[in-house]
């Protein structure tokens, strides 16, 4: 889930960047990057799962179970804002939120990176422990 949580902020990175490069283009919409929603869904999703009995599947005709989503399954996903228009020229960037976004993005990120360096550092450990 960190490399994940990693490639979606590196996607908003890019797409925030994007719409800051396209502040001043004619009929621009803005674009954003939704992959922590998927993510809190997912993850009530999967404890709600643990709280009832498993089901087991046993024939194709049984009946399945809904709304559980793997997480091995979230994509970030990318959606553009074509319902607002922030001046007359048609385009809804506004400079100071996507400051600000990149900002959070970039807090986000550097935190991901340092949690998965921490993982890697315990795996490390372990390899060369179990090696002495």
């Amino acid at each position: 889930m960190l490399q994940r949580g990693l490639d979606a902020s590196a996607l908003a990175h890019s797409m925030i960047a994007n719409n800051i490069a396209n502040v001043d283009t004619p009929g621009f919409k803005r674009s954003e990057v939704n992959f922590s929603g998927q993510l809190q869904k997912a993850l009530a999703a999967r404890a709600q799962a643990a709280d009832e009995l498993p089901l087991v599947q046993t024939d194709p005709r049984d009946l399945q179970t809904t709304g559980v989503t793997s997480l091995d399954a979230l994509r970030p996903q990318v959606t553009t804002d074509y319902a607002t228009s922030l001046r007359n020229d048609g385009n809804n960037v506004d400079i100071d939120r996507e400051v600000a976004l990149m900002a959070q993005n970039t807090i986000q990120y550097q935190g991901l990176a340092q949690v998965l360096q921490h993982e890697y550092a315990e795996m490390l450990d372990a390899i060369t422990d179990n090696a002495k």
